[in-house]
């Protein structure tokens, strides 16, 4: 009888340390998966240009590609940089350019052009450079065909202006 039960009593701690060793192993595997680098807060942000989506780019901070608007379901709610979309403003969402900058976008098909803020991420989809708001669309006149080529230009701080419109 003593024998039996200090067999009994060895099979428990077996079983044991194997759920032990289990768990020790899910979690180092959980971790370990999970855990990414952080990058350092002092470094600066520099744009880099994203040839998954066919955007053409030059050092001078001129990109061309396919621009699209967004409006309708976004009014009202908040963007990347924090403010909230306004489909009436002039505004953008762009992947790299940082966010509060502004840019000047031109209809390579029509010739006109509209500065634009920066204020939110994207676009998302295949072969799109930029999404504009409804009123930027509309200034450009690709509203009604939904998507156009353009060029973006950033502009630097320093001459950026108020108009909203250009005409070329």
């Amino acid at each position: 009888m003593m024998s039996r039960s200090n067999n009994w009593n060895g099979k428990c701690r077996v079983k044991r340390i194997e759920k032990t060793k289990y768990w020790f192993l899910s979690g180092f595997l959980l971790v370990s998966a999970c855990s990414t680098q952080i990058p350092p807060a002092n470094k600066s942000y520099e744009p880099t240009e994203d040839k998954s989506y066919g955007v053409e780019s030059s050092p001078l901070n001129v990109q061309i590609g396919g621009a699209s608007w967004y409006g309708p379901g976004f009014n009202g709610k908040k963007t990347a940089s924090g403010d909230l979309f306004d489909e009436s403003k002039f505004t953008a969402a762009h992947k790299t350019i940082p966010l509060g900058s502004k840019a000047r976008v031109t209809h390579l098909g029509n010739g006109r052009s509209v500065e634009v803020l920066i204020n939110d991420r994207g676009p998302y989809a295949p072969g799109r450079l930029i999404d504009l708001s409804q009123a930027a669309a509309k200034a450009l006149g690709i509203l009604e065909n939904g998507i156009a080529k353009v060029r973006v230009e950033l502009l630097p701080v320093g001459s950026q202006t108020s108009n909203q419109q250009k005409s070329n």
